[in-house]
C-alpha cells in the first residue's frame, strides 16, 4: 500500500511556495477540481475581496419602515429589518 504524500505547489499569486495535503488532493479529485493555483492565504484574500463591507446604504426596515443602515442596496431582493424587528422575529 503506497503512502499518499502533499504536493508542492507555487502560488500563482504571491509566489510563496504552499503544500496541497493527500486529504485536500483527494477532495478535489472527487469533486474533478483542478488543484488550486493561489496559496490558502491568496485564496481567502480573494474570497474576501468579494464581499461587500464598504459600501453602505440608507434603506427602511421592511417591517416597521425605520431608518437602517445596510450592506443591501434598497434595490436588492433581500429582506431587511431592523435590530428591533430582527429580534422579534427571531423569538
Amino acid at each position: 500500500m503506497t503512502e499518499a504524500t502533499s504536493q508542492k505547489s507555487t502560488c500563482g499569486g504571491c509566489n510563496k511556495e504552499f503544500l496541497i495535503i493527500p486529504q485536500e488532493q483527494g477532495f478535489y479529485q472527487k469533486k474533478g477540481l483542478p488543484t488550486p493555483e493561489n496559496c490558502p492565504d491568496c485564496r481567502r484574500k480573494r474570497r474576501l475581496s468579494l464581499r461587500n463591507e464598504r459600501k453602505l446604504y440608507k434603506r427602511k426596515c421592511d417591517k416597521c419602515q425605520k431608518d437602517v443602515i445596510s450592506t443591501y442596496s434598497p434595490e436588492s431582493k433581500y429582506i431587511i429589518y431592523c435590530q428591533e424587528c430582527y429580534w422579534a422575529h427571531l423569538g
